[in-house]
């Protein structure tokens, strides 16, 4: 008996990439020291850094282009 086998291939474009690096690496890294630093508030800042990447690409998507 022959076996069929079978690949998948996931072609992810450069720019998803570019924009996951630049809102959730780079944005919420910014954002946690942002909230840290005036509010001295690790937990404050960690939320922060958290929710404000989702409330970005949130944003850039109800944006008309």
């Amino acid at each position: 008996m022959r076996t069929k086998q079978e690949f998948v291939v996931v072609v992810i474009p450069m720019s998803e990439i570019r924009k996951f690096v630049v809102i959730d690496i780079v944005g919420g890294t910014a954002l946690y020291y942002m909230l840290l630093v005036p509010l001295h508030s690790v937990i404050a800042a960690m939320t922060g850094s958290m929710i404000g990447p989702l409330l970005i690409r949130r944003s850039l998507r109800k944006r008309p282009r």
